[in-house]
């Protein structure tokens, strides 16, 4: 019947949305528990700065032009390289640079691999710039700190640098955040459901409150995406589902209630209930990888949960019971 072609159809175009690669990385910044931040550099040197991002994901260095830094590895050895024409390089020998692609450290380090030879430097960033995974600089399981309680500080490290030929050495320090408050997510749940329920009222049409919050989670995807350097991989699909899912659901707008219309919903539907799944651990976590207020991100991720069921049902009614209009 051809309900169950669009249906089909749609399908196929969710499918393929999410077949879009996102980034060449593999381990982006993800919520986290746990926030680490520099509470030190030492001797001071005003030619670099040096932060955590993503919460407590990535070290990221920035060096004056001009400024030669190397950032030594997990067994003393040159890992990463700024030099003074401001070109990242990193040590093809050195196992450190492995073991930083992955968060947790899993990462396999090929046999060439091995910090006691010469380094061999290979170009990866430009600008004087890079972020990586620092294991000295976050917390390393995926269980809490044993003996402690959220609001701890749980662990220190140093990361050790060489600038123009000088030793220096970057303290960082982590937290185990307090628990998140859910008040966001139950306020932004139940403005969307307000919404659905006034625009169902107004005009009998679910599809106006999906446009505008798709929309707004475009909007937070997109700030979260600029909000980490692009060595991190941030992930496309922050922003592209959700805005895919705002002309959709337009697009439903402008058809009225024909089966296209239907589909273009169910399409809407899918891609933000698959926007929420990416980013659902946002929910549970103290702290989301992003600049935008944490309050308004979860408010958005409740809201975009709630609208994405009724777009999936809006869709469904108006696929199998379609009027002319």
């Amino acid at each position: 019947m051809p309900g169950r072609r669009w249906l089909g159809a749609t399908l196929a175009c969710v499918a393929a949305l999410l077949a879009i690669p996102s980034a060449a990385h593999a381990d982006p910044a993800e919520p986290t528990d746990y926030r680490s931040e520099v509470v030190a550099i030492m001797p001071e040197t005003p030619t670099i700065a040096v932060e955590v991002v993503g919460g407590d994901s990535f070290l990221r260095l920035r060096a004056q032009p001009g400024t030669e830094v190397v950032v030594l590895g997990y067994q003393n050895e040159p890992f990463l390289r700024v030099r003074a024409d401001g070109v990242v390089e990193h040590n093809a020998r050195s196992p450190s640079t492995y073991l930083s692609l992955d968060r947790m450290g899993g990462a396999a380090v090929p046999a060439h691999a091995d910090a006691t030879l010469p380094p061999l430097w290979h170009a990866i960033g430009s600008g004087g710039t890079y972020a990586w995974h620092d294991h000295r600089a976050h917390w390393m399981s995926p269980d809490p700190p044993p003996d402690a309680r959220r609001g701890d500080r749980i662990q220190t490290g140093a990361v050790p640098l060489v600038v123009d030929g000088v030793p220096v050495t970057v303290s960082v320090a982590t937290d185990w955040l307090p628990a998140p408050s859910p008040v966001p997510l139950y306020v932004g749940a139940g403005l969307a459901a307000a919404g659905i329920v006034l625009a169902l009222a107004w005009r009998g049409r679910v599809a106006w409150p999906v446009v505008a919050v798709a929309a707004v989670a475009a909007g937070v995807g997109a700030w979260q995406y600029v909000s980490l350097p692009p060595e991190t991989g941030p992930l496309l699909v922050w922003w592209l589902l959700p805005a895919v899912a705002a002309v959709s659901a337009l697009a439903a707008v402008a058809l009225g209630r024909r089966l296209l219309a239907g589909a273009l919903l169910i399409l809407a539907g899918l891609e933000l209930a698959a926007w929420v799944y990416v980013r659902r651990q946002g929910a549970f976590r103290a702290l989301t990888p992003t600049d935008a207020p944490l309050w308004l991100d979860r408010g958005v991720l409740a809201a975009t949960a709630v609208v994405a069921v009724a777009g999936l049902l809006g869709g469904l009614v108006t696929l199998y019971r379609p009027s002319t209009d």
